[in-house]
């Protein structure tokens, strides 16, 4: 499963061929990939024609294309964004215009940037557990940038919940190690615990706690705050 690593990735790669780009077209060919989705198949398309991508962000796994705000969308000067998630084995790639059908290709959005002129966006999922959405903005409770790649202190509401991944300029430690240690879970469960720090899987669970020497069913409570600052270091090193 793609984690924090993987998924940043795929956002930095996008960037400089989506921001600034305008949306020509919509095409869905399994609903299957909209399951996030509040609509149809029908009102994704319809919603994102025409609209201009002015970010592309990052909270833990989820991803997020804020949409150029319009005087329709509903929801006032924070606005909308597609969200998407990559699942298991979801996919978000930059194609030629005209390009083939991508096995697996669940979506793909044709757009046109200013400097790279029309590109495709494909979202092929082999296994569709992935997912995109429109989602509406929220505020940041903290009034910070809601995550990596936007200077907007919004999420989409799908994402509010998540909490800031330990790369963040606006993680803070501090709270970190309060809400562990005040948890009576095994610690690889806390650290999987998306609402408690972001964008950790299984794999970099096992190689931070590794690195820091603590067991992974050592219960969060029992650990000392000194050995919660050497297990976030080692989180941020992995």
């Amino acid at each position: 499963m793609p984690e924090l690593p993987e998924v940043e990735v795929v956002r930095a790669g996008l960037a400089p061929a989506v921001v600034g780009a305008r949306i020509a077209q919509v095409t869905v060919a399994d609903e299957r990939a909209l399951t996030r989705h509040a609509g149809d198949a029908a009102s994704f398309e319809g919603a994102l024609r025409g609209r201009a991508i002015t970010a592309a962000a990052r909270r833990g796994k989820f991803l997020w294309l804020p949409l150029e705000v319009t005087s329709n969308d509903g929801h006032g000067d924070l606005g909308e964004a597609i969200v998407g998630h990559l699942g298991m084995s979801g996919q978000l790639l930059l194609r030629a215009p005209g390009a083939a059908t991508e096995r697996h290709e669940r979506v793909r959005i044709d757009i046109e940037h200013p400097v790279h002129g029309e590109l495709a966006l494909v979202f092929a999922d082999q296994r569709t557990f992935g997912s995109l959405a429109i989602d509406h903005l929220v505020p940041s409770p903290d009034s910070a940038p809601g995550g990596w790649g936007t200077d907007a202190a919004a999420t989409p509401s799908q994402v509010a919940h998540i909490a800031r991944d330990p790369l963040d300029d606006a993680f803070s430690d501090a709270r970190f190690s309060r809400t562990v240690r005040a948890k009576r879970s095994a610690v690889k469960r806390v650290l999987l615990d998306q609402t408690v720090v972001s964008g950790i899987g299984n794999i970099y669970a096992d190689e931070a706690l590794w690195a820091a020497r603590i067991h992974p069913e050592t219960p969060a409570s029992d650990l000392s705050a000194r050995a919660v600052s050497r297990l976030l270091a080692e989180v941020r090193a992995v």
